[in-house]
């Protein structure tokens, strides 16, 4: 039954049941000339709690889809770029919520993009997609839910903007949410009041709603039916029976100033629990995994009545009390700058290098083409960090998705690479982690680029928020979270930025229900609040940048007529080859024209500098250099001034006497002394006089 519905307020069409229909939902979904296919398939047998929702979702890019070849030696899509990597977490974050807690079925959700125009956003069409896919299933989902992105430009929020304009946008957010409110937010900003970005949430929750109304309404249309859950546990049953067996104080443990304890605590009442349930389990009555999932969700339950009763969390903070800080800066002789960040037990340290041009990371986009990415920020948590032993296999989504948001807070602080041209690595390795090690990278990074010499703007910092419901449905916001706190909470909203507004942030919601307003409002003034406070710690430490680090390359950034880089260059690169077995320095030359020379040797980028200005046609009357005779003719002497530039000593300007032994006075490839006396900038020509021949 192939059936197409239009949602035209936003221009989009989704074709159903024409193509991938063995799929438990597929949704061919199109805005002008993009489209994308989203697909979801759930495993057919049911299966017990793994302790885990193994729900995959993978988004795909084709670079068929915008007529391009992949670059590269192999000619065919291979593992995910971080781009994609980002976006699958993007669909992922708000959807897994919003499966019952009953259902353990693996699920598949993929998303390509099988044509791209740029002038709709592909990861809203994607997560758009996904939901259908899910909503016209019969697989148990309590969505749908809506997507928007948002960009600020020229001064004004747009949403869904095309490429062409997203691009050059300083504020860039998606937004996505149920019909309740909503449940996912990431970007990055440029100093925006919190006032705006709540106006500017709720705004977008208005167009979210639209879309919503469309999934359903095809819902409807197509007369879906969800499967019912078939679970042969009594889980409410044996919830009731594990509680039962828990002594009225078995949270106090919990509550303690050291993590150690705490999980201790922890470990020790799940060692409990399953004693008291040993036979139940040995005669495969219920599994150790469930009793354990239902032990989790009895404390979920009613840890937060018992943080609000006491008025106090796990390691006896004030709600809104963020934990110690330390910081230090120079810990690493060998890099250009450094630092350490510790907040309570957490523990970020980062490693500053500073690169040549040559240093920036190549990025291949569908529409952008071959982009240089000049600042870096990678994140690495090791498992030394939360005390465990797990195999290490390179950067996981995890990884680059915590490095990507703290990459992006220093995207509107940074120097220009007219101002600072270099390319800048930020490496932060988390060495120990009580939650919020993200944020610490934020502020690890900003002292180590200060550290190296990088013109900050300003620093920045940045804060994990929590949320926690009561007995009476009351939310309350928790400031600084912890691992824990991460984990039995309702929210997980990371916000950075500088004294005057945000720069970055990434919210999301674990309960079914949207975020309200108010939450919203109260949990942004925290983070300010809070945000402040650790940037007046942080500047105990430093306050402003240092002088650029001894270890750094040194820059010298000038611009040459673009007509004159194939000169620079020379045939097959021979002359800049020249120049920089000769200079002992590394040279970048754009093509707009913009050469760059880096060496620790300030004299010897000197002599690079001034061979190049030559060549590019900046001769000065007067000069005077070393050359080196090439050649000799009846009418003159060329020398060679620097590689690739010559002029012409006048056999008029030479001593008659000389001028009969010129060919044995002048030896070919011995140094002259020569003087500038003349340049012809149309014909670039060099008249040249020597002392040693008048």
């Amino acid at each position: 039954m192939h059936k197409v519905f239009d949602l035209p307020e936003l221009g989009l069409t989704a074709e159903i049941g024409k193509l991938a229909r063995q799929a438990d939902g597929a949704v061919w979904i199109k805005a002008g000339d993009n489209v994308v296919l989203a697909t979801v398939v759930a495993s057919k047998k049911d299966q017990d709690y793994l302790g885990f929702f193994p729900l995959t979702v993978e988004y795909r890019e084709r670079f068929s889809s915008v007529g391009k070849i992949p670059g590269g030696f192999v000619k065919r899509e291979g593992k995910l770029s971080d781009n994609e990597v980002l976006t699958s977490r993007l669909i992922d974050r708000p959807i897994r919520p919003l499966f019952p807690q009953e259902f353990f079925n693996e699920v598949q959700l993929l998303c390509t993009v099988y044509s791209f125009d740029g002038k709709f956003p592909v990861n809203v069409l994607a997560l758009i997609g996904a939901s259908l896919a899910l909503t016209i299933s019969e697989i148990p989902f309590l969505g749908p839910v809506g997507a928007v992105h948002a960009c600020k430009i020229d001064g004004k929020w747009k949403f869904n903007a095309p490429y062409s304009e997203a691009s050059d946008a300083d504020s860039d957010i998606m937004i996505a949410g149920t019909q309740a409110g909503i449940c996912m937010v990431e970007g990055h900003c440029n100093n925006v009041p919190e006032s705006e970005l709540i106006d500017l949430l709720f705004s977008a929750h208005e167009e979210i709603k639209k879309q919503i109304q469309w999934q359903l309404d095809i819902q409807k249309e197509l007369g879906v039916k969800k499967a019912e859950l078939n679970n042969s546990i009594d889980l409410a049953g044996w919830k009731k029976k594990i509680k039962d067996v828990l002594a009225t104080d078995y949270l106090n443990p919990l509550f303690s100033t050291s993590k150690k304890a705490s999980y201790a605590a922890f470990e020790a009442l799940e060692n409990k629990v399953v004693e008291t349930f040993e036979s139940q389990i040995k005669s495969e009555e219920i599994s150790k995994t469930i009793i354990l999932s239902l032990l989790d969700a009895i404390v979920k339950d009613e840890l937060p009545q018992e943080i609000v009763k006491r008025s106090k969390r796990l390691d006896g903070r004030a709600l809104d009390q963020v934990r110690n800080i330390m910081s230090e800066i120079s810990v690493l002789p060998c890099a250009h700058g450094s630092s350490v960040f510790q907040r309570g037990e957490t523990q970020a340290l980062a490693s500053i290098i500073l690169g040549t041009g040559q240093d920036a990371q190549k990025t291949e986009t569908l529409l952008g083409g071959l982009g240089e990415r000049s600042f870096m920020l990678h994140y690495n948590f090791p498992p030394f960090a939360t005390g465990e032993v797990k195999p290490i296999r390179g950067a996981g989504r995890r990884e680059i998705g915590h490095g990507y948001l703290a990459e992006s807070s220093f995207l509107n602080v940074l120097p220009s690479q007219e101002q600072f041209p270099y390319t800048i690595r930020s490496v932060v390795d988390i060495l120990e982690s009580n939650g919020s090690s993200s944020m610490a990278s934020v502020c690890s990074t900003s002292l180590g680029l200060m550290d190296a010499g990088v013109p900050l703007k300003s620093h920045i910092s940045g804060v994990a928020m929590g949320a926690l419901r009561d007995a009476d449905g009351n939310m309350h916001v928790l400031t600084d979270i912890t691992g824990k706190e991460d984990g039995f909470g309702l929210m997980d909203f990371k916000v950075t930025g500088t004294e005057s507004g945000i720069m970055a942030f990434q919210l999301d919601i674990k309960d079914k229900v949207g975020l309200p307003r108010q939450l919203m409002e109260k949990a942004l003034e925290q983070a300010r609040i809070a945000r402040i406070h650790i940037l007046c710690e942080m500047a105990k430490t430093l306050v402003k940048p240092k002088q650029l680090s001894d270890l750094a390359p040194r820059v010298i950034s000038f611009k040459v007529p673009q007509d004159k880089i194939g000169a620079i260059i020379g045939p097959a690169g021979k002359i800049i080859k020249e120049i920089i077995a000769k200079t002992t320095t590394q040279i970048d030359i754009s093509d707009d024209g913009t050469v760059k020379i880096y060496s620790k040797d300030s004299t010897a980028a000197g002599r690079a500098e001034c061979w190049i200005r030559i060549i590019a046609g900046d001769v000065k009357v007067g000069s005077v250099f070393t050359g080196i005779i090439k050649r000799v003719a009846d009418f003159g002497v060329f020398v060679e001034l620097v590689p690739g530039k010559e002029g012409l000593i006048h056999i008029s300007t030479i001593n008659r006497q000389k001028q009969n032994d010129l060919y044995k006075i002048c030896k070919i490839n011995e140094p002259l002394q020569v003087k500038v006396v003349a340049y012809d900038s149309d014909t670039d020509r060099i008249r040249l006089v020597s002392p040693e021949l008048e």
